[in-house]
């Protein structure tokens, strides 16, 4: 089989990628969503000794799970740790997605990404489309879904890169979940 057309599905936090990931998978498009890949790609042996050489044995719990809060204490709050993690995790999750792609039986993949551009996600999709929602709408969103305070997810969504706009980018807006369902038909249907 070709390769298939593969799309990039991005956006802030809040902005409603995880609803649009939801909607083509009910459709049985095939969608990889790097975040919990990530996750389980950080469990492999070859990830976790990278993670202890990093940062030391103490990254690991004594169950042997990563400690994921202490990990997450040490590159949030430092963009050069922030950097050493992304460089350890992001060629992990390319290599494996390359790999999902090739397995894939769907003529359309889709890959969830918020940092497409900034993990090197992007060099290989046809086509981006960029989930956006007001502010407001973000805020009140993760403020559900997370428990957290306005002016933490504000700091969030400042230290969000804005996705490179460019010729394969297409905008879905989401401000109101009941409009989105049509905008994924409508970039389908020129895909079709």
């Amino acid at each position: 089989m070709n390769t298939p057309i593969q799309i990039g599905i991005t956006g802030g936090i809040g902005s409603g990628k995880s609803i649009v990931s939801r909607m083509l998978g009910i459709m049985h498009y095939p969608v990889y969503d790097t975040d919990s890949r990530a996750k389980e790609l950080m469990d492999t042996p070859t990830l976790r000794q990278a993670l202890v050489e990093q940062w030391g044995s103490d990254i690991i719990m004594p169950d042997g799970q990563i400690n994921r809060p202490l990990l997450s204490s040490i590159v949030f709050n430092d963009p050069q740790q922030l950097t050493h993690l992304n460089n350890i995790v992001h060629p992990a999750v390319r290599n494996h997605y390359a790999q999902w792609v090739q397995q894939q039986q769907s003529p359309i993949v889709f890959v969830e990404s918020a940092i497409l551009h900034q993990a090197g996600m992007d060099t290989t999709l046809h086509h981006i489309w960029v989930v956006e929602a007001d502010r407001d709408t973000r805020i009140r969103r993760v403020m559900q879904r997370n428990n957290l305070g306005r002016q933490e997810i504000e700091a969030r969504i400042a230290s969000q890169h804005p996705t490179p706009i460019d010729h394969r980018t297409h905008i879905i807006a989401n401000n109101d979940h009941d409009a989105v369902l049509p905008q994924i038909l409508a970039l389908l249907n020129q895909l079709l």
